[in-house]
């Protein structure tokens, strides 16, 4: 067995000390989604991208899974013309953000027409875009000082959990989170690789979407620093990634992306557009675990993609 094997399952089943997992989580962290820039850069190129696809999100309600240390990417979005904003995730990493500080630190990056931060500055961040200019074309100019005034009003008003233009629900459990169609778009930066229930999360997405509503979802299908080959992760057996996984309450659910396309189908959506970001340095079909067998030789190689997702003009429901 590799030694990298044995080091992550070492590492995994010290999470099942009692007390010990506790305290990592209470610490733990999302890396860059406290930064200013990231959130900028991953705004926008998820803005542009649904642009590009003849999507308009100005004036929409957006939610956003999984938003990590701040809700930067939401207060972006605001700024730039959506009118609500809510950001769920299973733990509340956000409920200590400095947000007045974070929206200062927007609204300059784009009163200033800061170029996104490209691929030098975030190399793994998607999707990847042929210009890193600022998208003048798409930013209303002069709006920006009232919009920066009624965000930090809301910001104060009151508590995020209330129904107002901006909600941060940490931990959400359930479909009704959310009210029902109530959304018009519903975005997420490399988080769906980390959900266990996959099939209730696009069921929820779905049922939180207004009709004509879209997803833009950026899902990373790397190994998360558990194996020194990008596709490790797929490498382990069952039984030694069950000792991987420990006792965390999530990691990386290991699921390719025809898993996805799948269960989006699966639950109602029409796929919009699929951008796949391919990487060729990984371990080879043959080496992979029994379970991966059947993984397309595509999927195998997709270390990440965009994935834009539309909820029906008419709904399964309506149709029925």
């Amino acid at each position: 067995m590799e030694s990298w094997k044995v080091r992550n399952m070492a590492k995994g089943a010290l999470t099942w000390v009692p007390g010990l997992h506790a305290l990592r989580l209470k610490y733990a962290s999302m890396p860059f989604s406290d930064s200013a820039r990231y959130c900028y850069t991953v705004w926008l190129r998820h803005w542009i991208r649904l642009r590009d696809l003849g999507v308009s999100v100005n004036g929409a309600s957006i939610g956003e899974l999984g938003p990590g240390n701040s809700l930067g990417i939401g207060l972006a979005a605001l700024l730039c013309g959506a009118t609500r904003y809510c950001g769920l995730d299973l733990v509340p990493f956000a409920s200590s953000a400095d947000l007045d500080k974070l929206l200062a630190e927007l609204h300059q990056l784009f009163i200033t027409h800061e170029a996104l931060p490209g691929e030098t500055e975030f190399p793994e961040v998607c999707p990847k875009l042929d210009s890193y200019d600022f998208p003048g074309a798409l930013i209303e100019e002069g709006c920006f000082a009232d919009r920066v005034e009624q965000i930090a009003y809301h910001l104060k008003s009151s508590p995020l959990r209330d129904r107002g233009a901006i909600r941060y629900i940490a931990p959400w459990t359930s479909v009704t989170a959310v009210e029902k169609d109530s959304l018009d778009l519903v975005i997420s930066q490399a988080v769906l690789e980390h959900v266990d229930d996959l099939e209730e999360t696009y069921r929820a997405m779905y049922a939180w979407l207004r009709c004509g509503g879209y997803g833009s979802h950026v899902i990373s299908f790397y190994s998360h620093r558990l194996s020194p080959i990008w596709n490790g992760h797929w490498a382990y057996s069952d039984w030694e990634w069950r000792l991987v996984r420990g006792g965390r309450r999530f990691l990386i659910n290991r699921e390719p992306l025809q898993t996805h396309v799948e269960l989006a189908m699966a639950a109602g959506f029409e796929i919009v557009h699929i951008e796949r970001y391919y990487d060729q340095n990984g371990y080879t079909l043959n080496a992979l675990a029994p379970r991966y067998g059947s993984i397309s030789t595509e999927d195998a190689k997709t270390r990440a993609a965009l994935v834009v997702l539309k909820k029906p003009q008419i709904s399964r429901a309506q149709a029925n």
